[in-house]
C-alpha cells in the first residue's frame, strides 16, 4: 500500500500546480485548444475544481493505505465507489464552466452534446464498468473436475491436467504478503500473489472459509476453496478420488 500512499502525494501536488501555479498546460482537452476555445473556458474555476478532485483522490487514497497498514479487516469497495461517484460529479460539474459546451444562461450550445461524449464514457465506465468488475471478481469460483482435469472457472481460471499435480493437501491459507496481479474483493482474493515466505501462488479463496485445497502443479502452486467448508471438503475428497 506504498505504492497507494505515493500515488496520494504525487495527486494532491498537481493539483496544487494547476490551482495554485497555474499549470493549466496539464489540464488534459484545455492544453490542446485554439487560443480561441481556451478564452471561453473559466480556467480558474476548472482549476480549482481540479484541485479539489485531486484532494479528495489523494485522501481517499490515504485512507485505504492506512486502512490496510493498520490490519483492520474492512471491505474497499464501498471507498472506491464514493470515490468513482465523487470523481464523476467533479467532472461533470468541471463542464459548466467550459463556455464551448455551455453559453453564458446554462445552455447546450449546438455541437455541444458531440463535446459531452468523452464524459459520458468515462462515467459509465467508473459508475458502471468498474463496480460490474468488482462484482463478477466476488463472484464464488466454480470449479469442475472430470478423469483427466480440474477446470477452474472465471478470471484467472485454469485447466489443470491431474498428471500434472504433484500433490493435494487439506491445508490453510498462509499468510499473504502482497497481491502481484490478481483482485482483492471483499472477501475473495483472485488471481497471483506472493505468500509471506516468498511463494508466488495462484488463489481462488473465499477467505471467511477454512480450511482449503493446496494443489501442488507443476506450472505454480494453487490454493482454492468453495463457498463453505462442507463444499471445499466434498471437493477435495473428489479431486483425491481421481
Amino acid at each position: 500500500m506504498w505504492i497507494l500512499i505515493l500515488a496520494a502525494g504525487i495527486v494532491v501536488a498537481l493539483g496544487f500546480a494547476v490551482d495554485r501555479f497555474g499549470w493549466y498546460h496539464l489540464i488534459s482537452g484545455y492544453n490542446t485548444m485554439s487560443k480561441e476555445r481556451q478564452e471561453r473556458v473559466d480556467i480558474k474555476r476548472v482549476a480549482r475544481l481540479i484541485a479539489w478532485m485531486c484532494y479528495g483522490i489523494g485522501a481517499m487514497f490515504l485512507l485505504i493505505a492506512l486502512i490496510d497498514l493498520s490490519g483492520w479487516s474492512a471491505p474497499l469497495e464501498p471507498f472506491f465507489l464514493v470515490l468513482f461517484v465523487f470523481i464523476v460529479a467533479m467532472l461533470w460539474r468541471m463542464q459548466r464552466y467550459d463556455g464551448n459546451i455551455f453559453d453564458e444562461s446554462g445552455r447546450l450550445r449546438p455541437g455541444g452534446k458531440k463535446r459531452l461524449i468523452p464524459i459520458i464514457i468515462v462515467s459509465v465506465i467508473l459508475l458502471v464498468g468498474v463496480p460490474a468488475l468488482l462484482f463478477w471478481f466476488s463472484q464464488p469460483t466454480e470449479v469442475t473436475v472430470t478423469d483427466s482435469v480440474i477446470v477452474i472457472e472465471g478470471s484467472y481460471g485454469r485447466e489443470v491436467p491431474l498428471d500434472e499435480v504433484e500433490d493435494v493437501t487439506w491445508t490453510i491459507l498462509p499468510d499473504i504478503a502482497r497481491r502481484t496481479n490478481g483482485a482483492d474483493t471483499g472477501t475473495r482474493l483472485t488471481g497471483h500473489f506472493r505468500t509471506e515466505a516468498g511463494e508466488d501462488v495462484l488463489l481462488f479463496i473465499d477467505r471467511d472459509v477454512e480450511p482449503v485445497i493446496r494443489l501442488d502443479w507443476s506450472a505454480e502452486p494453487i490454493y482454492l476453496n468453495q463457498s463453505s467448508a462442507e463444499a471445499t471438503r466434498a471437493l477435495y475428497e473428489e479431486i483425491q478420488s481421481r
